[in-house]
C-alpha cells in the first residue's frame, strides 16, 4: 500500500468534491460515496431534494469524470486515508456518510477509521445495495466482472447518465477505473472490532442481487438504533427511483438535528 500512496500523494491537495454547492444556512453535511465504476453526478440532483438544511458533498473519487485521467487507487486501505482527509476538512459541521453498494463499504471503512484516530465521527451512516461486512467471506460481493458484455455496459450507462451505445464506449474508457473498483472490493477482509456508535440504516432495491438477510445483518455493527428498507427497483434503484430514499434520510436527520436542539 505504501507504494500506491506515496505515488498519488499529489492528489491530497485535489477537491475531491464535485456537484457540491455550499449551503451557509445548512447545520449538517452528507458525503456520499458511489458504486464500484460510478461517480459524483449520481448524486447532483440530491441537494435539491433535500434542501437547504442539509449540505450535501458527492466525493468524486480518481479516475472517473473529471479525473479521469487521475490512476484509480486499488487498495481500500488507501482510499479511506485520502476520504479522511476530505471529510476532516470539512468536520466543521455535524455530518452524516451515505454509501450505494462499493461506497458503502468505504462509507463504513471511513467511519471507523475516522473514529480509530479520534476524528468527529458521522451521525449517522446509510448504506445502500452492498452486504454487511462480517459477511463477505461467506459472500463474496458481486463486483464489475472483467469481462463487461453490452447487457451490463447498457446498464451502468444508465447509471452514469448517458446512452447505451456511448456507454460501451465510455466502458472501453474507465476500464482501468472498474478493475481497480473490483479489487478495492475484493482485496477487502473484514475485521471485527467494536461496534458504531451511530445510527445505521440499510437500504436495497426490490430486485437487487444483495439479498434481504445480507442487508439485514448490518444491524450488528452498530450500537446504536438500525433501520432497514428496500426500494422499488434493482441493485441501482437509488437512480431510479431516490425520492423515497432522500425522504428517509431527510426524516432520520430531522430526527438527529431535533434531539441536538434539545
Amino acid at each position: 500500500m505504501t507504494s500506491q500512496v506515496s505515488s498519488t500523494s499529489a492528489m491530497a491537495a485535489v477537491e475531491w468534491l464535485a456537484f457540491h454547492v455550499p449551503q451557509p444556512t445548512a447545520w449538517a453535511r452528507l458525503f456520499c460515496l458511489p458504486h464500484a465504476g460510478g461517480s459524483a453526478s449520481l448524486f447532483r440532483t440530491w441537494q435539491a431534494e433535500l434542501g437547504q438544511d442539509i449540505e450535501v458533498c458527492p466525493v468524486q473519487l480518481p479516475g472517473r469524470e473529471n479525473r479521469l485521467r487521475e490512476p484509480p487507487l486499488r487498495e481500500l486501505p488507501a482510499v479511506v486515508d485520502f476520504l479522511v482527509q476530505v471529510v476532516a476538512r470539512h468536520a466543521d459541521k455535524p455530518f452524516a456518510l451515505f454509501g450505494h453498494s462499493m461506497g458503502a463499504l468505504l462509507a463504513y471503512e471511513l467511519t471507523r477509521a475516522l473514529r480509530e484516530r479520534g476524528l468527529p465521527t458521522p451521525l449517522h451512516l446509510f448504506v445502500a445495495s452492498y452486504r454487511a461486512p462480517q459477511t463477505l467471506k461467506a459472500h463474496p460481493p458481486t463486483a464489475i466482472t472483467h469481462d463487461i458484455d453490452a447487457s451490463e455496459a447498457r446498464r451502468m450507462g444508465e447509471a452514469i447518465s448517458v446512452s447505451g451505445d456511448m456507454a460501451e464506449e465510455l466502458l472501453k474508457l474507465i476500464r482501468t477505473t472498474l478493475l481497480a473498483d473490483t479489487a478495492v472490493c475484493e482485496g477487502y477482509t473484514w475485521k471485527p472490532g467494536p461496534a458504531l456508535a451511530c445510527p445505521l440504516s440499510a437500504f436495497r432495491g426490490f430486485d437487487d442481487y444483495v439479498p434481504e438477510d445480507s442487508t439485514e445483518a448490518w444491524r450488528q455493527l452498530t450500537s446504536s438504533a438500525f433501520s432497514t428498507q428496500t426500494f422499488l427497483g434493482d441493485h441501482f434503484f437509488l437512480r431510479q427511483t431516490p425520492r423515497g430514499l432522500l425522504q428517509n434520510i431527510r426524516r432520520s436527520l430531522a430526527r438527529l438535528s431535533q434531539g441536538a436542539a434539545r
